[in-house]
Formats: C-alpha cells, structure tokens, sequence
C-alpha cells in the first residue's frame, strides 16, 4: 500500500474558509500562511465558528498572501500588502496574543458579514506564543494548540455519509493509502522532505459540524461521539510539530512512517 499526501490545506483568516493548495512550505510555526490572520471582537477575544457558524462563507483572496476577503452577496475587501494600523490587544484562550490592524475598510465589512463589531488583525512578525501545559514546544500563530493538523481518508471513510469529506476536519494535511485509525499510534512520520513529531490526537467539537453555508448540522460530530469518545473528550485526527527547518510539501509526496507504537497518542486538551 502506497501512502501519500493527497491533500494540503491552509485557513488564512482563523476559523474562516480554507485554501486547498497543490504545495505549501512548512514552517515550526504552520504551513506558510496558516491561520496567520483572525477575526477580534469589542472585548478582545477571537472569534471562531463556535460563536459564529457563518464566518465558514468568509473566503480568502490569496496569491501567496490575503489579497482580500469575499462573501456571498457582498463586492470582495480588498485589503493593503501590509497591515495599516497599530497593534491591538487580542485574547485567544484567555491568553494573550495581540495583533496588527490590517485594514480601516475590514471592520464595517466584517459587520455586514457576520452582524456584529469586529475587526480583521495579523500576527505580528515578533509573536511570541507556544503551547502551554503539554510536554512539547513548538511556535504558533492563531491556531488554537498545535501548528498542524493531519486526517487520513481511511479514517473519514469509516464515518460514511456523517463526512461530507476529510476538509470537513480542517486538516492541513491529508494522507491516502493507510489503515482506517493507524495514524492513532504515528509517532514520527516524514511527508515530502519534511519530518514532523506526532504529539496529540485531537480533540474535536462543533466547528467540525458547520457546513459550507455558513448552518450548524448534526454531523460528523454526532457519529463521533459514539464511535471515538474516551473520557470527555472525542478524538479524531493528529497534531503534529516540525522537526528542523523549513521544507516544501507537494500533493503525491510520500509519506513514510518512522515511528509508531500500538497505544494510540494521548490528547493534552
């Protein structure tokens, strides 16, 4: 059985729509490009599609940056090559990670979107921020724990019709050609000319049940729950960190398990 990489993905704007991408340069931390940006709102708290189901239709322009952002019935926000304001505070899990304001157009536009104040910002370039109270170290922009986030299609398989496919997970990467559930036990893997650790299984919630419009379903959650819980938690997919530098990635680059145990990864959430 031949294992590959059969799908690449980034989400610019945190909790917004992703990108699929045929190659993408993995950096400690994320695909360049990943979840770079998020959405602040009045109080200083980012905002994801747990508050908001509808910032799923936000999409981004993208041509190796955000050009801009595009909505159903809306003329597209253009946005300036670098941010245009000054930093202001921002909260993610009740720690603190500031921002750039990026544009004085974003914030009536977000309004129009999703019905509520708030703002577009960039990480800074100096952000310093990392996981916390977990036995590994890796940087992070706007992500919520961990800097990538892998799915097999194997796995998605086993849940049927509850999938309406693997980007329903909002993995980054995406592997064909394994066992349903043998990522559980991946310790080491090597994609392309990159080597990750495999440091978590992750622990999934209602984000994974918000379809492309924007409405909060049932699924795939629903099926989760009674085929992958353990403990409080409901597992599906893996985190992992780089090893080393920087390496591009390409969809068809082999994938090549270096290490692997027949207990399953644990789960830090």
């Amino acid at each position: 059985m031949t294992t590959t990489l059969s799908a690449l993905s980034i989400y610019p704007v945190k909790s917004c729509a992703g990108l699929r991408l045929t190659e993408a340069t993995a950096e400690p931390r994320g695909l360049t490009g990943d979840r770079r940006w998020a959405l602040v709102g009045p109080r200083g708290r980012l905002l994801t599609q747990r508050d908001l189901p509808r910032m799923q239709v936000i999409e981004p322009v993208w041509d190796g940056t955000l050009r801009g952002l595009r909505a159903p019935g809306l003329p597209d926000l253009d946005l300036p090559p670098e941010p245009q304001g000054g930093r202001v505070p921002a909260t993610l899990w009740g720690g603190a990670i500031g921002g750039l304001v990026v544009s004085p157009a974003a914030p009536a536009w977000l309004e129009a979107v999703l019905g509520m104040p708030c703002d577009l910002i960039a990480l800074p370039g100096d952000a310093d921020r990392w996981q916390e109270g977990k036995p590994y170290r890796a940087p992070l922009g706007y992500a919520d724990g961990n800097p990538y986030h892998l799915v097999t299609t194997a796995s998605v398989d086993t849940l049927g019709g509850a999938a309406r496919s693997p980007l329903d997970f909002r993995p980054n990467v995406v592997i064909e050609g394994t066992l349903p559930f043998e990522e559980d036990g991946w310790r080491r893997v090597q994609i392309g000319a990159a080597t990750f650790q495999v440091v978590e299984s992750c622990a999934r919630c209602g984000v994974v049940n918000v379809d492309p419009h924007g409405t909060m379903t049932a699924e795939p959650l629903r099926t989760l729950s009674r085929r992958r819980r353990q403990g409080r938690h409901v597992l599906f997919g893996q985190h992992l960190i780089l090893e080393g530098g920087g390496a591009d990635l390409r969809i068809g680059d082999a994938v090549t398990v270096l290490e692997s145990s027949p207990e399953p990864n644990p789960c830090y959430a």
